[in-house]
């Protein structure tokens, strides 16, 4: 019984023979008011468009409620957050916004799929009704019988004969209003949603836990350098300038003071050895002055388990490629170091196919887990933030092998570049947009004079629309240009950090 009169039919059919009506209201207000607003003068014109793009935005929202209550479809708003402060800034935002033109595509597509749902919908529904009922009218309440094609109906023997033919039409009735609600739902979803496909979602979602636990390794980071600074390196200086003062004194009487210079001397060596510890384990030089390969030779002699290093790349690879591929080695050397009990160690790192693959291979105890502890962890948060991933093969008593992948082609320079650079692909997207508003303008303006020559109007009506659209166009050039060489000089005249 569930396949013949599934659950929520009659809250469907009636969403499909609602769009209809609502799609034709829709189709001509909206047209009507376009049309409006691009042959009107340009006092007229500009405000009746933006009341007309609030408009078809809120009926859009009523939309969005009526296919959760008819489909049972959830659409998040998709809108994004103005983030100008002005009027006129909020109002930008809203045009550029690329939901409110999918919202005015829905709201236009609405007629011609409300007209195919509702013929098709009240067709095979009528059907189904008019086999069922037949015995009681159809032979006999139209003149010559009902006529089928292959029988004319006009006995009630003959009406008894089809009335089992209700069946199959009520079936493909029920078939059809799930296939006219999937085509709704998946029209809905495309052009009144803004949400990304799952698969999107959830990496989205990992990027966020990844970046809030980036920043708090990074606060926790900063306050252990702190401690680490006060404890250590600062004591030693202290203790550094009490000998010096202890020695200058005895100095000026005359009294020996080589003891004192010898132990300001361990102090010294001793407070620069721990300022290169924690120095190392920011950002080391030879990393930057020199690239990957020589950095994780370094690490590699440095290293308390014997390392034999396998493929390096050779050449400069971007800033923050170099950089996570050296943390990630010199983080799986550390945990080789301390919990494999490993002889060897075995790295190699190799471009391959538009991505950076890492290897550490060990041959320790194993039992190692990629979420068990926090370096691993972090490396995974850091390899994420790139786009990368990490893999941990650690089988108990056979070792353990970590596997990285860093793309290399999908790290945007844009962020390390200069502010210069920034500021001037900045600028070109904005010209870009530009552009695309004159060359849209002149189709429009075009078309408008093409359709006053050939109605014949001796009136030139099409000026008002060539002459206040050219100033909208001329105040996008200014406020874009003003804005953008505004910009450009802002990030120019930066001081360095």
């Amino acid at each position: 019984m569930r396949a013949v009169f599934p659950a929520g039919l009659a809250r469907r059919v009636g969403f499909l023979l609602l769009t209809l009506p609502l799609g034709i209201v829709y189709f001509a207000v909206l047209i009507g008011g376009l049309a409006s607003a691009v042959g009107g003068a340009f006092i007229v014109g500009i405000p009746l468009f933006v009341g007309l793009m609030f408009l078809w935005r809120a009926l859009a929202r009523f939309e969005r409620r009526l296919v959760r209550a008819g489909l049972g479809v959830d659409i998040p708003n998709p809108y994004r957050t103005p983030l100008s402060e002005t009027r006129l800034g909020r109002l930008r935002d809203r045009l550029v916004d690329p939901a409110t033109w999918k919202d005015l595509a829905y709201l236009l597509l609405m007629f011609p799929l409300g007209l195919v749902s509702f013929v098709v919908t009240v067709g095979l529904f009528g059907t189904a009704i008019t086999f069922l009922t037949m015995v009681g009218w159809g032979w006999y309440a139209i003149p010559g019988g009902y006529d089928l094609g292959i029988l004319n109906v006009d006995t009630v023997w003959e009406a008894l004969l089809v009335t089992p033919l209700c069946i199959p039409a009520w079936l493909l009735f029920v078939l059809a209003v799930r296939g006219l609600v999937s085509i709704h739902a998946a029209v809905a979803r495309t052009l009144l949603s803004a949400s990304p496909d799952p698969e999107m979602t959830a990496r989205v979602a990992a990027l966020q836990d990844s970046r809030a636990r980036i920043i708090a390794a990074a606060d926790a980071e900063r306050r252990r350098l702190e401690r680490d600074l006060h404890d250590g390196a600062q004591q030693r200086l202290v203790a550094l300038s009490m000998q010096l003062g202890l020695a200058k004194r005895r100095l000026a009487k005359g009294e020996e003071v080589g003891d004192l210079v010898a132990t300001a001397d361990q102090e010294a060596r001793a407070a620069i050895e721990e300022l290169r510890d924690l120095a190392r384990g920011l950002h080391p030089a030879v990393l930057t002055d020199r690239g990957l390969a020589p950095a994780l030779r370094d690490v590699a002699n440095r290293s308390a388990v014997p390392v034999e290093l396998g493929e390096l790349p050779e050449e400069r690879l971007p800033g923050p490629v170099e950089a996570a591929a050296y943390f990630t080695v010199s983080e799986a050397l550390t945990n080789v170091a301390k919990y494999a009990q490993a002889t060897s160690v075995h790295v190699e790192v190799t471009p391959r196919d538009g991505a950076l693959a890492i290897t550490v291979a060990d041959d320790g105890i194993g039992g190692a887990e990629a979420g068990g502890g926090s370096g691993l962890r972090g490396l995974a948060d850091r390899l994420g933030a790139l786009g990368g991933e990490l893999e941990v093969e650690s089988p108990p008593g056979v070792g353990t092998t970590l596997r990285a992948w860093i793309p290399i082609a999908a790290v945007p320079e844009l962020a390390a570049a200069e502010p210069e650079e920034f500021a001037a692909e900045t600028v070109s997207f904005g010209r870009r947009a530009l552009q695309t508003h004159a060359v849209v303008y002149a189709l429009v303006m075009a078309l408008l004079v093409f359709i006053w020559l050939t109605t014949g109007a001796g009136y030139f009506w099409p000026q008002w629309s060539i002459v206040g659209w050219g100033l909208l166009l001329a105040l996008h050039g200014w406020f874009a240009e003003g804005r953008h060489r505004g910009m450009l000089a802002t990030e120019t005249t930066q001081p360095d950090r």
